[in-house]
């Protein structure tokens, strides 16, 4: 990229969690758009990944990076500092690679690299590399930290488990937990339910129909719902603080949602550390427990003949992108779901289903798809769902569903969707 050729640009902007010492969003634009006007350069877009890490994150997974690369006409794009868009060397060189491909060129208004030469290329690399080093001294701090915390018995933050609370530690600094009076009793006769073969269904069921507390957390995502759901239930059973343990999942691996029940702190011998003033049940009875959750292949278990019948549409297209696996068919409080069958993550069908099919007829309309125009052969499939999957999985190059916050409202952020290539 010749730095003197650059017509029209495109900003980009990233940050993982807005701190008092973080450069905002607003404030990495601001000096984009700066350098920008400095050079004359007219900005066609601004794209932005707010509440994403870069560490966990490579730019192609991202949706505002996506969306920049989707962009057209532009010669550069500028940056506020490399760590912006990448924390890993092979990361940032992939991206810089994808740029190159379409005739652009990165710019960092911070960092003064010059990609256009390879004393240049050389400098941007070792600035890629000191943000790598740099990601990795605060995921070193942030262990050591997290494990002596838990080695002092404090509770180290995150989602606190029901029929508990996070306390004042009255022996020293940080907090503790501590049994929740309005809800143990209830997370007490759930356990005991469960450990006498009652299914999932059947406990949620009994708690929504006897007015139970819902977990805080919860109750803020439904917006006053008061209903319970079997993703809810099987969590609470699996939570190794039933048996008075800590868990502990050093290195767990990303795609590893559903944290190992076992995977919890233990001595010097090997041996897990109990707090019985936590515990509701014995060591014994949680792996019974465990035995009998992992004897059903998912919570809702049902023979054949009693399952909700859903639409085929959707049936192995959509994949979840923590795990990589098809979603399942399934229900909801009578509601149609995808769920993910490892990290048991959920989208309802309703409105996703609605989402994709408004998509395809508007963006695909005129594509062809075996000898007729998408618009066309989706009117002759008519009801039938084995003709309508046909149509969509002709013109789906990836459809990826992401975790997000499970209420009431359709977030069209977490679907991930690609078009393959016009014909």
């Amino acid at each position: 990229m010749n730095l003197k050729q650059v017509r029209r640009c495109v900003l980009y902007a990233r940050l993982s969690v807005t701190k008092e010492e973080s450069v905002s969003i607003a404030r990495q634009l601001q000096s984009c758009r700066r350098y920008a006007e400095a050079r004359s350069w007219e900005v066609v877009g601004e794209f932005v990944d707010d509440g994403v890490s870069a560490t966990a994150n490579r730019p192609e997974e991202r949706l505002g990076w996506k969306s920049l690369l989707a962009a057209r006409d532009f010669d550069a794009v500028i940056i506020w500092k490399v760590d912006r868009l990448a924390r890993r060397v092979l990361d940032f060189l992939h991206a810089d690679e994808t740029l190159q491909r379409r005739g652009a060129g990165l710019v960092a208004v911070e960092d003064p690299i010059d990609m256009t030469s390879p004393q240049g290329r050389a400098f941007a690399v070792m600035l890629a590399v000191f943000g790598e080093m740099e990601a990795e001294a605060i995921r070193a701090r942030v262990r050591a930290a997290r494990a002596q915390i838990l080695k002092d018995g404090r509770w180290p933050g995150g989602g606190i488990p029901y029929g508990y609370q996070s306390i004042p530690n009255p022996e020293g600094p940080g907090r503790v937990l501590a049994k929740d009076v309005e809800r143990i009793g209830w997370l007490s006769t759930v356990v005991a339910k469960a450990l006498r073969g009652e299914t999932v269904n059947s406990v949620a069921t009994w708690l929504t129909d006897s007015g139970a507390p819902l977990p805080v957390r919860r109750i803020e995502r439904t917006s006053g719902s008061k209903s319970w759901n079997r993703q809810t239930i099987d969590g609470l059973l699996r939570n190794p603080v039933l048996a008075g343990m800590t868990p502990h999942n050093p290195g767990r691996a990303k795609s590893a949602k559903r944290a190992d029940p076992f995977a919890v702190l233990r001595d010097e011998h090997g041996s897990p550390v109990v707090n019985e003033a936590l515990a509701i049940i014995t060591y014994e009875e949680f792996e019974t427990l465990q035995r009998l959750l992992e004897a059903r292949t998912v919570p809702q278990a049902r023979k054949r003949s009693e399952r909700q019948s859903t639409s085929a549409l959707l049936s192995r297209v959509a994949r979840c992108e923590e795990c990589a696996v098809f979603l399942c068919r399934g229900t909801n409080q009578k509601r149609p779901i995808l769920y993910c069958p490892r990290c048991r993550q959920t989208i309802g069908r309703a409105a996703l289903d609605a989402y994709l099919i408004d998509r395809l007829l508007s963006e695909r309309a005129e594509e062809l798809v075996g000898g007729l125009e998408v618009m066309e052969a989706w009117a002759r499939a008519g009801n039938d769902d084995k003709a309508q999957r046909a149509v969509l999985v002709s013109q789906l190059d990836t459809l990826v569903i992401r975790r997000g916050v499970v209420g009431r409202y359709f977030d069209e952020d977490r679907v991930l969707l690609a078009w393959s290539s016009s014909r």
